[in-house]
């Protein structure tokens, strides 16, 4: 059995260039995973060897290209860098190419190099893993800001394997999957090269942990694009990867569909593809056990596997052929292959594998007769299997506890979201409160400013219309009681035939009309306002002169005064007193007085 997980070797976790792959079959899933995980590095320095080398200049090409356009001349640069020995050198001819992408205004250019730089010093520079970690992440960051050329996927790819490989950190690589999964989604490929190479990365790691239905969705997605010479290997390897899907859920016709698609491809690139698939076709007649059509598959496979120093695969194909020619009793022909199974295990370092050919061991030593020697082999098969188990229980184990750490971790952040969220809410509210505390008061302060400015005005206002109104009244009592005076001096001075005219001109003026009372009642409540009300409110009983009387009377006038304006004798102001204050029950005028003071 040959799973194509590792027989295909793919270029870099950033690159998805063509390269032969490496011909290892084991007959598990965990192995073929740990070989394309850990033989990587080594034989992409090889791909980039066999690519030419080119000088500063012949960068030209690369500038303000579409990445589907330029992809083989950015492997180019890459090998360039790559052949440089010297690391001091390789900085300083990558510093050169970044200065001139950036003199010609190629970002994206400028940005390669800076992926190169982070991916090569976190895979193959023995960079401590914290720090190739963090810049990892920090190019991540970068590249999403400004997503040229496909920058962001390829570096979500480089980080998940980062984290597979180095960190083991299933769960986070499995994270970083799903972003470049959505990546994916918005992509082209005939502008993505690369798009089948992170569609199979991503179902790899969905097989390797058994998720077979997860695994053959990424694989489908994968062979269903166009095919390439560029792209041709990995659609073979997705071809390959879903008849091995199929095969682990024993749906053995669909495996050799898948198979057989791989046996028609016309690319000459992939011709290692077809060896690899005429052994997993040997591997499914094998577990039919149609010997007959599995003899010459698994054959085939065998030979092209030890042809190209592919020991792994050559293990698994003489494994099976081993216990195929046990079963029909050619025990010399089983012997070979067996020696030759352990040979290539030992040369391909896949102890694993001797859980599978134990077994086969132990029955062709029963077949022999020597029955101590297959007890022995059975307790090493069980052994064998344990250890395999504990392993990969191990790894299902550590992936569980990473994905309850994580959701822990997950959970925590949550919680320090929304509580941070909710002090930003409280210190929001507060501040909101503040602040509308602050427009309410000075809102209040000028309204309450306006109020008093106006309070002022009108008080002002009423304070100056009291005052004239008083002057006025001061005027109008002084002009009366001035002609008073003078009625007294021409009286006292001319004879009566020569001031009769001039005397009764004046006493017309000073004694008061209807119309003389209500100017004079005017200017009185302006200068005592409410007074009258409030003396016809108290004393109703009073008429009107001796309403009259309690107006002067507030003015401080005497009798004599008071005559004068109301044009009678002093004696009648007298009088009229007297009767006010007997119709009031006062005992004296001094009451009187006091009453029409307080009023």
């Amino acid at each position: 059995m040959c799973p194509g997980l590792s027989a295909f070797l793919f270029t870099s976790c950033i690159f998805g260039g063509i390269i032969r792959p490496l011909l290892y079959r084991p007959f598990n899933n965990y192995t073929a995973y740990s070989l394309l995980r850990w033989q990587i590095p080594g034989l992409i320095i090889l791909f980039f060897v066999l690519l030419p080398a080119r000088s500063l200049a012949q960068y030209d090409t690369l500038l303000h290209k579409p990445y589907a356009k330029k992809v083989l001349g950015v492997h180019a640069m890459y090998k360039d860098l790559i052949d440089i020995g010297d690391s001091a050198r390789r900085v300083e001819k990558a510093a050169e190419i970044k200065s001139f992408a950036r003199r010609h205004k190629d970002r994206g250019l400028e940005l390669e190099i800076e992926l190169f730089l982070v991916f090569w010093n976190a895979f193959y520079q023995q960079q401590p893993k914290d720090v190739s970690l963090r810049k990892l992440t920090a190019l991540v960051g970068l590249v999403s800001k400004e997503n040229i050329d496909f920058l962001r996927a390829r570096a979500l790819r480089a980080l998940a394997e980062f984290y597979w490989k180095y960190e083991g950190n299933y769960e986070q690589a499995f994270e970083q999957y799903l972003l470049l999964d959505k990546e994916l989604a918005s992509a082209r490929a005939d502008a993505y090269p690369e798009m089948a190479r992170d569609l199979m990365q991503i179902g790899e790691a969905y097989y390797f942990f058994q998720d077979y239905s997860v695994a053959k969705k990424y694989f489908k997605r994968a062979i269903a694009l166009p095919e390439t010479a560029f792209n041709t290997m990995v659609l073979n390897a997705a071809r390959n990867n879903l008849g091995l899907c199929f095969q682990q859920e024993n749906e053995l016709d669909s495996a050799d569909h898948y198979f057989n698609e791989v046996r028609k491809t016309r690319f000459p690139e992939a011709e290692v593809w077809k060896r690899i698939a005429t052994g997993n076709l040997g591997t499914d007649n094998y577990l039919r056990k149609q010997f007959d059509k599995a003899i010459p598959l698994l054959e085939t496979d065998f030979n092209g596997s030890v042809t190209e120093n592919d020991y792994g695969c050559a293990a698994g194909a003489a494994i099976l052929l081993a216990d195929i020619f046990r079963d029909r009793g050619n025990m010399e022909l089983a012997g070979t292959f067996i020696a030759h199974a352990q040979t290539y295990i030992m040369k391909a370092e896949q102890p694993d594998r001797l859980r599978l050919l134990y077994p086969v061991m132990s029955k062709w030593y029963a077949a022999a007769g020597d029955a101590e020697r297959s007890k022995q082999y059975v307790d090493s098969s069980i052994a064998a299997f344990n250890r395999y188990n504990e392993k990969f229980s191990a790894l299902k184990v550590l992936r569980a506890q990473q994905k309850v750490d994580r959701q822990r971790e997950e959970l925590q952040l949550s919680a320090f979201t929304l509580e941070r969220q909710r002090k930003v809410a409280e210190r929001n509210l507060l501040i909101l409160l503040l602040l509308i505390l602050c427009i309410a008061i000075v809102l209040i302060y000028f309204i309450q400013k306006k109020k008093q400015l106006a309070k002022d005005f009108k008080l002002q206002a009423a304070t100056q219309e009291l005052e004239l109104a008083r002057a006025n009244l001061n005027r109008f009592t002084e002009s009366i009681l001035e002609k008073n005076k003078l009625i007294e001096q021409l009286q006292n001075r001319n004879p009566e035939k020569d001031k009769t005219t001039l005397f009764q001109q004046l006493q017309q003026s000073t004694i008061l009309t209807e119309d003389d009372w209500q100017s004079f009642q005017v200017l009185f409540d302006k200068a005592y306002p409410g007074f009258i009300l409030r003396v016809k409110e108290k004393q109703s009983e009073l008429s009107t002169g001796e309403l009259r009387y309690f107006v002067l009377a507030r003015l401080n006038l005497s009798t004599k005064e008071m005559a004068a304006m109301l044009g009678v004798s002093p004696n009648a102001i007298q009088v009229m007193r007297h009767r006010i204050r007997k119709k009031l029950s006062l005992a004296d005028h001094a009451a009187l007085d006091e009453m029409i003071k307080n009023i």
